[in-house]
């Protein structure tokens, strides 16, 4: 497990201090697909890299298997760092190298023998689907085949932490998908747990099974991506997550967002409203989409004016067990 407690990183300048991250607290549980979501500016960036101290926070406590990074020597860290992968936006490919080439690389670093580190290198070349661009230089390749290169790379000394600073960003949406797969697929088969930093809200909850919301470098709030995608509390989370929610709502009146989820995302909920109480509703805004694998809905109508019909359609949605809730959007 990684934990972060009352992580701060204060970067110093003529102009003054920077705080770039203030009193975070995290705890990225083994085996899950953790997202970091925020604005460009949250503090997103900085965070993934205090994890394995690429950048050294300013104070509190960064454990990884329980062990504070913060207080090993340089040999001790370095052999938790071969623990905790990395892939980056850039790629960051060594461009005289070949794909087998930069695969190798953290091999050579670790003293593998030859031998050994050309049949690992091969290995996961096949698992990302480039075995037969393992002679292939990053000129050669397309984007995705070099973020696919990245992650080969990062798994060559096995870790059991995958770092993605906003990998896909720089990637088309099919490139995206296939990149997304793959995660998944190391996740699952290997059991990596993998923390993805992103600004793409798409990303998030195609494939994370938890998220924190960053917003002005603190921690905004925090939990299981579906229940946090379903009924966002924060200001940021609302903006982020529910931007054309947000949009439609004008007007005064009650309103109710309905969510939905698994099969019932395609239940005719509201037609069936209509016939049952011969009371109609007005639809505000409505979308389908996969969260973490399942169909998700949600829905923002307006409730009746007269108090007696907004109860009856409450307690209508109550009996079909109809998750709502009251929005002041």
């Amino acid at each position: 497990m990684i934990e972060l407690k009352h992580l701060t990183k204060i970067y110093p300048s003529a102009a003054g201090e920077t705080v770039a991250l203030e009193d975070v607290s995290l705890e990225i549980p083994d085996g899950s697909v953790y997202g970091v979501i925020g604005l460009s500016g949250a503090g997103k960036s900085t965070l993934v890299r205090c994890i394995n101290l690429l950048e050294r926070p300013t104070s509190g406590q960064v454990l990884v298997d329980g062990k504070d990074l913060m207080t090993l020597k340089k040999g001790e860290l370095n052999r938790v760092r071969r623990s905790i992968g990395m892939i980056f936006q850039g790629f960051n490919l060594l461009q005289q190298r070949t794909a087998e080439g930069n695969v190798l690389f953290p091999l050579e670093l670790a003293k593998v023998p030859r031998a050994e580190a050309k049949k690992r290198a091969k290995e996961l070349l096949e698992l990302v689907g480039l075995g037969e661009r393992a002679r292939s230089y990053p000129s050669q390749l397309s984007g995705g085949q070099k973020q696919r290169v990245a992650i080969a790379r990062a798994l060559a000394t096995e870790p059991k932490y995958l770092l993605c600073d906003e990998a896909t960003s720089a990637l088309d949406p099919a490139t995206t998908e296939s990149v997304l797969q793959l995660l998944e697929k190391i996740n699952r088969e290997l059991g990596v747990t993998i923390v993805v930093i992103t600004h793409e809200m798409k990303v998030a909850e195609r494939i994370c099974t938890d998220v924190a919301v960053l917003d002005r470098s603190r921690v905004a709030e925090q939990g299981k991506v579906a229940d946090v995608f379903a009924f966002p509390r924060s200001e940021i989370a609302k903006q982020l997550i529910l931007p054309g929610l947000l949009r439609s709502l004008s007007g005064s009146g009650k309103k109710l967002r309905l969510v939905f989820r698994g099969e019932r995302a395609a239940e005719p909920v509201i037609s069936g409203l209509a016939l049952r109480l011969g009371i109609s509703v007005n639809i505000l805004f409505a979308d389908t989409r996969s969260i973490g694998g399942k169909a998700y809905g949600q829905m923002v109508i307006d409730l009746p004016q007269e108090e007696e019909k907004a109860v009856l359609v409450k307690r209508h949605l109550a009996e079909q067990n109809i998750t709502f809730k009251e929005e002041d959007l």
